[in-house]
């Protein structure tokens, strides 16, 4: 009579690895932020719309989109994009030197898109309050630097941690949360850039 033994170990590992509690926190953020911004801008596209039906101008007269500063500015925020991916790409390969300046290339962009935002107001002068355009510009554009700034917030964390020594090829699941985060801040920043700016006027 032959006796077969498993091994539970080997037949733990042959099952699917679940995800932990940071990447999952990652993916309700990110499914919380898709619905607030496509409400926003199902809500510009809708008064957008309503104006041009009515025949009325949709920018406020006199308007003028500093398109040049608007494409540098969220060009550097798609550019951090790369370099978020580099911090997971080196962390599986416990390459910590390229870790460290791949977080610290996504924060240096990340200010970029910062310091270019907040000039890009000063360009358009828009007062919050003078009409729907830039009441809706104004509440698409700070949700997104809010969410960028928490972004921010959680790679500022990573940093620390990863200086800490606390994270390896076997313990990169922050570093992988993290990432998805900061390209799902990205991708609205895309979203943003090509519904607010890009379809408003042609560079000038």
């Amino acid at each position: 009579m032959t006796v077969t033994v498993t091994n539970p170990s080997s037949s733990t590992s042959a099952l699917p690895r679940r995800p932990g509690i940071a990447m999952t926190a990652s993916m309700l953020a990110i499914a919380a932020g898709v619905m607030l911004f496509g409400g926003l801008l199902a809500s510009y596209f809708g008064q957008r719309g309503a104006a041009q039906a009515a025949g009325e101008a949709w920018l406020p007269e006199g308007l003028a989109l500093p398109n040049v500063a608007l494409a540098t500015t969220y060009l550097a925020l798609f550019m951090s994009a790369v370099t978020a991916q580099w911090a997971v790409t080196a962390i599986k390969q416990n390459d910590r030197l390229n870790l460290y300046w791949a977080l610290g290339t996504t924060l240096f962009l990340a200010f970029a898109f910062i310091n270019g935002l907040t000039f890009c107001w000063r360009e358009l002068g828009l007062v919050a309050g003078s009409g729907s355009y830039a009441a809706l510009v104004y509440a698409i554009t700070v949700s997104h630097l809010l969410v960028v700034i928490a972004a921010i917030a959680v790679f500022l964390v990573m940093g620390f941690r990863a200086l800490g020594g606390q994270f390896s090829s076997q313990n990169s699941e922050f570093v992988a949360s993290a990432a998805a985060f900061w390209h799902f801040a990205v991708g609205a920043g895309f979203l943003v850039y090509f519904s607010l700016w890009f379809l408003e006027g042609a560079p000038k």
